[in-house]
């Protein structure tokens, strides 16, 4: 068996407000939940798993995507008033970075900094 990701427990201030707002940016699935968890799947099955927790040091994310699902998730970032930046110092706002491919800087409802991105690092 190779090595893949699974999951990922993310701590969020509103598990279901957490989850739908990946579910708009980034067009992932609903998929069952149990416990504390608001759960989505992404679509290489990734589990995103949603808890009550206090966020007090958020983790970066970063969520490759094509063209496409790049422009559906930052036109769902520009409807609903999200803050962006082209740069993870967060000193270009409003803009996106096209430097290597596209990329794209911004918080979730908890303050998870997340990244949509269409050319990876490596």
């Amino acid at each position: 068996m190779s090595v893949s990701f699974n999951h990922i427990i993310i701590g969020a201030h509103d598990p279901r407000r957490s989850a739908d707002f990946y579910l708009d940016v980034l067009g992932a699935r609903p998929a069952p939940g149990w416990g504390p968890f608001v759960n989505i799947l992404l679509d290489d099955d990734t589990l995103l798993q949603f808890a009550p927790a206090p966020v007090a040091e958020p983790v970066h994310m970063a969520f490759l995507m094509d063209d496409a699902d790049f422009d559906r998730g930052y036109d769902a970032l520009c409807r609903r008033g999200v803050d962006h930046w082209a740069d993870p110092q967060m000193r270009r706002p409003g803009e996106i970075s096209t430097e290597e491919g596209r990329r794209v800087y911004f918080k979730d409802p908890s303050g998870q900094m997340l990244e949509m991105l269409t050319e990876p690092y490596l």
